[in-house]
């Protein structure tokens, strides 16, 4: 027994200390965003202290994504829990559903991508696209249901 609290206070302290590498900059650090460069995520580029050069490069659970056709807007919207990013590619535009939870991250673009397991149960809730737009997505876009 003696030997499986120890282990688990091993494991545990590695966690909190590879936890403790990561400090997520503010929104307002936020310098270039691209979906998908890691699959399922949205990786932020964060220049954290002003010199105009990319510091950091953390990647945030892609929920969904789906078309706004009209109801399109620039800027990154905040909620409590996640955040909505809209992207013009072409003729198809499209909005991003990124949660704020982080999965990967590195300190530059040469850097190897570090992690430690963070997740959220909600994360995962959903097992269909039509599960998450019903009991969430609708929820928060109300009038978007057809």
């Amino acid at each position: 027994m003696k030997y499986l609290t120890c282990l688990v206070f091993i494991l545990w302290a590695g966690f909190a200390h590879a936890e403790e590498k990561l400090l997520e900059p503010s929104i307002d650090k936020l310098v270039e965003w691209i979906p998908e460069e890691v699959p399922r995520t949205v990786s932020f580029y964060f220049d954290t202290n002003g010199d105009e050069i990319i510091d950091l490069i953390i990647a945030y659970h892609l929920i969904e994504s789906y078309a706004c056709k009209e109801h399109c807007k620039v800027e990154v919207t905040t909620f409590n829990d996640h955040w909505v990013l809209v992207a013009s590619i072409g003729h198809n535009p499209y909005s991003y559903y990124v949660i704020k939870k982080w999965s990967l991250w590195r300190t530059d673009t040469t850097e190897d991508w570090q992690s430690v397991k963070k997740t959220s149960e909600n994360v995962y809730k959903y097992k269909t696209y039509e599960e998450w737009y019903n009991e969430k997505f609708l929820e928060l876009w109300p009038d978007s249901a057809p």
